[in-house]
């Protein structure tokens, strides 16, 4: 494998949810009998049912792995900070400021992409992509393996007030601020049952309102308006925070830990650098394998084992080039044949970081139209 002889890379395997893994994203909530519709869910495959299979977004890793090729970025300008833009560049593919305004301007009609074009100066961002320039890397979706388990689970909570809970705490307390807390925990109280009163008046003017007339609908908005204003003018009059502390939390679904995911990525017109990066990354990745919503209840912790297959255009077979495995505080490339391939590229990207103008490589170029001189 080499820059001249560009082919496409396979990792396939799976996911292991070493603790339960959840989102934040609101589009993917419904009503159901198990849960209202603040309720975060975890996305479908179909319609937004219970029954409709879970899966979990691919974008979550991909993020990972940006921010990997950022620090990538960063260890080649010898640990010196970077500017905002290619921040933005390297993590979203987003052109901020006059980049923005440089790359608006650059006509890609008849742009054919060249060997010693950007691809191959600026591999990361040929890896990640930017707007109107694709990236070769693609993430899969993790998907559970057999969808007929029980893979989310609903967890809720009670926030309580902490000094109630361990009574020692107070003794830390000076008596002006014992005093205060005093007035908080009655306060808390009195105004949980206030804007709970409120809350309902909300539920009983929502009941209906897709039903009604335009003129019915504006009276009910307006009436809604007042009771928000109300409820904010109340929390703000708070001398604690401004919301209850005594409380339930709503839960959110997840997927169960030890749940087995079907999973992979692919890097098309793979060049033996890219492929280092990609390795490079995996392995700043599994300093902190985590993903989506919830850490502080230590949701999102995962672990890969892909293998990690080739097709080369001379060749009459597809190759497997060996394995990867990727865990908390664990990296690990097991080879298959003699040439070590994976070892290789990742030994080649390493070099490359530490002296990047050597192999021709300037992780600032972001013009699809660069062509080197």
């Amino acid at each position: 494998m080499n820059n001249i002889s560009r082919q496409p890379i396979y990792f396939r395997g799976h996911t292991i949810a070493e603790s339960a893994l959840a989102t934040s994203r609101p589009d993917d909530n419904f009503i159901s009998p198990s849960g209202s519709k603040d309720l975060p869910r975890l996305p479908r495959l179909g319609p937004k049912t219970d029954a409709s299979p879970v899966f979990y977004p691919g974008t979550q890793l991909r993020h990972l792995l940006r921010e990997a090729f950022l620090e990538i970025s960063i260890q080649a300008n010898e640990g010196k900070p970077l500017p905002l833009e290619e921040h933005f560049m390297m993590i979203q593919g987003v052109p901020i400021g006059a980049l923005a305004k440089e790359l608006s301007g650059k006509d890609m009609s008849g742009v054919i992409e060249r060997e010693d074009g950007i691809r191959a100066t600026n591999p990361l961002i040929s890896l990640g992509g930017f707007w109107r320039f694709s990236g070769t890397l693609g993430v899969d979706d993790w998907l559970p393996i057999t969808n007929g388990e029980a893979v989310h689970y609903v967890h809720s909570k009670m926030r309580a007030m902490p000094h109630q809970r361990n009574p020692e705490l107070v003794d830390d307390l000076n008596e002006s601020d014992v005093d205060r807390l005093t007035r908080i925990m009655l306060e808390d109280g009195e105004i949980a049952r206030k804007v709970r009163a409120l809350n309902d008046q909300i539920k009983v003017l929502k009941k209906g309102y897709r039903d009604l007339s335009k003129a019915k609908q504006k009276e009910i908005s307006d009436q809604l308006n007042i009771i928000d204003a109300e409820i904010t003018v109340i929390k703000d009059a708070k001398e604690g925070p401004t919301e209850t502390l005594v409380r339930p939390v709503e839960g959110y679904e997840a997927i169960i830990p030890q749940t087995r995911l079907r999973s992979g990525m692919s890097v098309d017109r793979c060049s033996e650098i890219d492929l280092g990066f990609v390795l490079f990354a995996l392995r700043h990745i599994a300093r902190k394998p985590y993903v989506g919503a919830h850490f502080a209840d230590n949701k999102g912790e995962f672990s890969l084992n892909w293998e990690v297959k080739t097709w080369g255009k001379n060749r009459p077979a597809p190759e497997k080039l060996g394995r990867v495995e990727v865990g908390l505080l664990h990296f690990d490339i097991s080879e298959e044949g003699e040439d070590k391939v994976l070892s290789n590229a990742l030994a080649l990207a390493e070099k490359a970081i530490q002296s990047p103008t050597e192999f021709g490589l300037d992780f600032s170029v972001f013009d699809p139209t660069y062509t080197k001189n």
